[in-house]
């Protein structure tokens, strides 16, 4: 019995320390984190009314194609775990090897990146399949995500936007 009471005073301070360790390490990175994710899944939503948008144009669409899907997920949630890797790595530059000398924040810098990747994105998603005069001029610069995401020829939502032709 006190062997395991004294292995027990020994690990409770030695795990609270490390996790104070990682903590301090962790914490700064926390409120970009915060961020990065908030746009990761509003781009997540910008998809999903993409779909809805194709839906009500097309009709009759695959559904496997308009459908929540688990791999479409996982990989949104693989990003997540890319950006949070990202962030970590870049708060640690930031502290190891440059340090306080210098005005650059490579953290700041990584997540600013981020987030305007997942604001072009979600720029794309509003844009495609959509009739309105801004995403009009927009999509001479944007990609359109419609064949991309969801397996739907383009030509088949141009003939059905256009009754003229």
């Amino acid at each position: 019995m006190t062997n395991s009471s004294n292995l027990i005073s020994i690990l409770k301070p030695t795990m609270a320390t490390a996790g104070a360790a990682v903590m301090s390490f962790v914490g700064p990175v926390l409120p970009y984190g915060w961020i990065c994710t908030a746009m990761v899944a509003a781009d997540f939503i910008s998809a999903r009314m993409l779909a809805r948008r194709i839906r009500k144009r097309v009709g009759a669409l695959p559904a496997k194609n308009l459908k929540f899907s688990s791999r479409r997920f996982g990989s949104t949630v693989i990003s997540l775990g890319k950006i949070y890797a990202l962030l970590l790595l870049a708060h640690g530059v930031d502290r190891i090897i440059i340090g306080e000398d210098f005005n650059l924040s490579l953290l700041r810098f990584a997540a600013a990146l981020v987030c305007f990747w997942q604001l072009w994105s979600i720029l794309e998603n509003e844009a495609s399949a959509n009739d309105a005069p801004w995403a009009r001029i927009a999509s001479k610069i944007l990609v359109d995500k419609t064949a991309r995401h969801l397996g739907i020829d383009l030509s088949d939502l141009q003939r059905d936007s256009n009754p003229h032709s």
